[in-house]
């Protein structure tokens, strides 16, 4: 599921961990050996969602809810995020979550992200779907050389249903930043396709126009088919060498519908 920065978020496999140059944490550890200890196989779900920042074109089923929260590394900060959504009618998923930024200095940031995802053409095995998503940001730094930052975008996720679970997602979209004024179109391309039957391969680039490219590689893996996935990626930007490339870890939590 893709949500702001409107196309400029992490992904990665287990490895780069060390190239970070960061001490390793008992969450990393932990992260790690559950990737290994769970990688073997089961049914897959037709949604890209977390770790892709390029969005798939479905939402989250009737009357039921998801979460998605992950940790992100870079060289200088750690974001902790947690987005829960639901879809309570009409075919449209509601997502009000937020992160906390902590940077390798006294200084932190939290964002509160708000967005709301219509599904207009469902998609099948060999077909194509079609989304709309209207969503905001803001920034609210709690450091004083910092000023706020309120951002709006607007994203059209496509997806490509090849058949034996493989996807192609493709994203354009606009985003507004209020801090300098500024509108940038934006796009994306992804694709998932199946290791085994819970094991799943991702890779995207995305960006927004005038900013350089960025790109992801990662794993999804279904812990409980339907209900319980957990993700590593690993991301950089193109040409970049290693002073803004990310590792995240994350957890996906869906229900059965519920809602009245």
């Amino acid at each position: 599921m893709m949500f702001h920065t409107a196309l400029g978020m992490p992904w990665r496999p287990c490895l780069p961990l060390a190239m970070l140059h960061t001490p390793l944490t008992p969450l990393h550890h932990w992260c790690a050996a559950t990737m290994l200890v769970f990688c073997a196989a089961l049914p897959l779900s037709v949604q890209a969602a977390r770790p892709m920042n390029t969005d798939d074109a479905n939402v989250v089923d009737p009357k039921a809810c998801q979460l998605e929260t992950w940790v992100r590394r870079t060289r200088s900060n750690t974001e902790q995020w947690a987005i829960p959504g639901c879809n309570f009618w009409g075919d449209i998923e509601w997502s009000l979550g937020g992160q906390q930024r902590s940077e390798d200095t006294p200084w932190t940031s939290g964002l509160l992200l708000g967005q709301a995802k219509k599904r207009w053409l469902r998609l099948s095995d060999g077909d194509w779907g079609v989304s709309t998503t209207l969503g905001f940001d803001n920034t609210q730094p709690t450091s004083d050389f910092n000023a706020p930052q309120r951002d709006v975008y607007f994203n059209v996720p496509i997806t490509r249903a090849w058949g034996q679970d493989r996807f192609v997602h493709l994203n354009l979209g606009w985003v507004s930043h209020n801090r300098d004024g500024s509108s940038r179109p934006t796009w994306g391309l992804g694709g998932e396709w199946p290791l085994s039957p819970r094991l799943i391969a991702i890779s995207e680039v995305y960006a927004e126009t005038t900013t350089p490219s960025q790109y992801q590689v990662g794993l999804r893996f279904w812990v409980k088919p339907q209900r319980i996935q957990i993700d590593t990626t690993y991301g950089n930007v193109m040409g970049s060498a290693t002073e803004q490339q990310w590792i995240s870890i994350g957890l996906r939590l869906l229900t059965p519908a519920f809602l009245p």
